[in-house]
């Protein structure tokens, strides 16, 4: 599988490329009120509002990632829905890299426990954790409905 392998609070994690569109450096998001801690608010993507995700505070389960420098935001397509597909954003703290992860040898067990996470593959000497962008969609309603685009009536 052709992978972005990112790093959320020190943990490194790898989302299938086939679902990244774009990496951009990371921006501020506007709160919603009573969303989980996990989801940010929302941001602008070219007229279009879309949920960011924290990955330190979905994975960790508390903090957030850090605006640093090499903070990133990866927009991600869930691949649900017929027209306009969802999508969120997911803010990390370092996008380390693309590369090519091989199965063999992968560490399933565990994996599915957490929905949005599967097996553990090694990259570059390190344990990387699959991250499932359609299954935290899935997961979480919230994530599941194509984006607004502003000056457009909601259904």
């Amino acid at each position: 599988m052709r992978a972005f392998v990112f790093i959320a609070d020190g943990a490194r994690y790898a989302v299938d490329a086939a679902c990244v569109e774009a990496v951009h450096p990371l921006v501020r998001a506007r709160p919603v009120p009573g969303a989980p801690p996990w989801l940010s608010g929302v941001i602008d993507v070219h007229g279009e509002f879309v949920p960011l995700v924290d990955a330190v505070a979905l994975m960790r389960g508390s903090g957030s990632v850090r605006p640093t420098l090499g903070a990133r935001v990866m927009l991600l397509d869930t691949g649900i829905g017929a027209g306009p597909r969802a999508r969120f954003a997911l803010a990390v703290d370092r996008v380390l890299d693309a590369a090519t992860l091989d199965d063999d040898g992968a560490w399933r067990a565990g994996a599915g426990t957490v929905a949005w996470l599967g097996s553990v593959v090694q990259h570059a000497g390190h344990a990387v954790q699959r991250f499932e962008p359609a299954s935290l969609a899935e997961a979480h309603r919230q994530l599941a409905a194509p984006a607004h685009v502003p000056g457009k009536a909601l259904p």
